[in-house]
């Protein structure tokens, strides 16, 4: 069966909008930040970065700070609207992403000025996935010459839980998204004129590529991957004027962006994201094959979470019909599968599995581009198995399966950052003290801060003792010989001293931090309750002690606990989510 142009268009406008809906009513859910998402508005808005050492002493020096001097951190000021060159020198001083999201942000942002709230980083991501939308429904009907199809797939990941993670994320995934599909819709474009290729083709790919590169460096590997497909198949067909019109579109429009942001090279080359405290570490052969086992589990049930229900089983159930149907179509029908096909099987599932393998940290967001691929492939194959029913009016069993799965899915499904119902966005007290250590906590509860008269933020170094052991049974129990590995990368990690030893150690390193300037704070001493952050990282029990004695105040009441590891993939994850780490107490006298 097929459908119209025109009753495509407006097929694909009512997925459009029914999936923004389900973002816009996650979002509405969503109750406070991932720590990159604040350090989002602060590297988009403000040019006094978190990261910096200014700004980290000055906010761990015991100077309460007020909701005007976190707002500044976060929300674009008159001075910096539209403000292009301070958004690019602060990725530099970031070091780790291009400007161009950023850029972005700070255009939204700009028109409400000192405004922060979660809703304008959203609009960013509203627009990037509508236009991601429109692009894979265009793959679709390239890789199957059916609007039809094209609109069952694209209802596949547009009303999956994969889709509203990725919107309500307020990270530059959404628009990476968007440029990774216009980069393949673009390629199948090129790919379909042959050796007729139009000079709007390439300007189109030109435009793709630099923007794509300046936006996060993932896309130049997406690239990779699809101009490998483009490459094989244009060798084949002998296509060479088109494939060397191609390459050279493309490292043209990589260079612009290198000559427009040349810190990519170094950030790129040299950066120690996510590896540079470990790379020193030892791992030995049985820990590494545990890891890459454990990892590979791991993100199975990120994709099995995204978009099978939660339930693995489905997943592997699903992964095992699209291999059994490959088997069953190349050598019982000998039907070779389509050479556009391959299109999204290569950068798809490669991309995924290496991600899955090599990523620092187990999380959705590294992911989240390859995911409309993903369920593109999925869905395409169980198109191609329900032709083999001869009746055409059992056909409606897999448009109607996707829309009864997403309907069960946003019901049974939480989706990531969103978090959780906190007690935390209603203070009990007009002041409020963070306890921290040297590895900046602070940073993920900048917007419940914003909610007090002030905020003194103060460190310590008397570090809990069984934190590592944790996370080595944490490792253990997820099927990794840990060999104490684990604990040696967290411990690099952490560096932050671990206030290891008897009562009078500890006394000593408490001395030697900022938590001792409390005595000293005028406005915390005359008042009669106060709420007190205490990290998950710091000894509670020390620390506990030490402010009743030092303010007088006679009792405590645990507000919120600290969330427990379960809850997450692997301990980075556990340390940056708002929701976890620290208790939260109410003192009173």
């Amino acid at each position: 069966m097929k459908i119209s142009n025109k009753a495509a268009s407006a097929a694909l406008a009512v997925l459009i909008i029914l999936s923004l809906a389900a973002s816009c009513f996650f979002m509405g859910t969503k109750q406070g930040y991932h720590e990159d998402e604040l350090l989002n508005y602060n590297l988009a808005n403000s040019p006094d970065l978190l990261l910096e050492d200014s700004v980290k002493n000055d906010m761990s020096s015991g100077t309460p700070l007020t909701p005007d001097k976190i707002n500044g951190y976060l929300a674009v000021s008159g001075d910096h609207r539209f403000d292009y060159g301070m958004v690019y020198q602060n990725q530099i001083v970031d070091g780790v992403h291009p400007p161009f999201y950023y850029s972005l942000v700070n255009t939204v942002c700009s028109f409400f000025p000192g405004a922060f709230n979660k809703w304008l980083g959203f609009i960013v991501n509203l627009v990037m996935m509508s236009a991601a939308l429109v692009m894979l429904f265009r793959v679709g009907k390239r890789v199957t010459n059916n609007n039809l199809y094209a609109l069952i797939a694209v209802g596949g990941y547009a009303l999956s839980i994969a889709c509203v993670t990725t919107t309500i994320y307020l990270r530059m995934y959404a628009t990476l998204t968007f440029f990774v599909l216009a980069f393949l819709a673009v390629t199948l474009r090129i790919y379909d004129r042959k050796n007729a290729v139009k000079i709007s083709d390439l300007i189109l790919m030109l435009v793709t590529v630099t923007l794509g590169v300046l936006t996060q460096y993932y896309f130049v590997v997406f690239a990779g991957l699809i101009g490998l497909v483009f490459l094989i198949f244009s060798i084949k067909d002998r296509n060479i004027k088109t494939l060397v019109k191609y390459i050279i579109t493309a490292v043209i429009g990589a260079g612009i962006a290198l000559a427009v942001y040349p810190n990519m090279l170094m950030q790129v080359l040299g950066s120690d994201r996510g590896v540079g405290s470990t790379t020193s570490v030892s791992i030995d052969f049985i820990t590494i094959l545990t890891y890459v086992g454990y990892k590979l589990l791991t993100y199975a049930g990120v994709l099995a979470k995204d978009m099978f229900l939660g339930q693995i089983w489905l997943f592997a159930l699903c992964a095992l019909c699209m291999i059994a149907a490959f088997v069953y179509f190349r050598f019982v029908k000998k039907q070779k599968t389509p050479r556009k096909a391959w299109f999204l099987i290569v950068p798809g599932v490669l991309y995924f599995i290496g991600i899955a393998l090599i990523s620092p940290f187990n999380s959705d967001r590294y992911v989240m581009a390859s995911m409309p691929m993903l369920s593109m492939v999925f869905v395409f194959g169980f198109i191609k198995i329900f032709n083999l029913i001869k009746n055409p009016k059992l056909h409606i069993i897999l448009p109607v399966g996707i829309v009864l799965a997403s309907a069960i899915g946003f019901v049974i499904v939480k989706p990531y950052y969103t978090y959780g119902a906190s007690n935390l966005y209603s203070p009990k007290t007009d002041d409020c003290l963070f306890v921290g250590t040297p590895m900046q906590e602070w940073n993920k509860n900048l917007d419940k801060f914003m909610l007090y008269d002030t905020t003194t933020i103060v460190q310590t170094s008397m570090n809990t003792d069984g934190l590592v052991d944790e996370i080595e049974a944490f490792a253990q129990k997820r099927g990794v010989i840990t060999n104490g590995k684990i604990g040696g990368m967290v411990d690099s990690f952490i560096d932050s001293g671990s206030g290891k030893g008897d009562a009078e150690s500890k006394e000593n390193n408490l001395n030697k931090t900022t938590l001792e300037t409390i005595k000293d704070n005028k406005i915390l001493a005359q008042k009669d309750s106060i709420t007190v952050y205490i990290s998950r990282l710091a000894d509670n029990d020390a620390v506990i002690d030490y402010i009743t004695k030092t303010l007088g105040f006679k009792k405590h009441t645990l507000v919120e606990a600290d969330k427990s590891f379960e809850d997450y993939f692997n301990w980075y994850d556990y340390f940056v989510e708002t929701e976890s780490y620290s208790n939260v107490y109410v003192f009173t006298k």
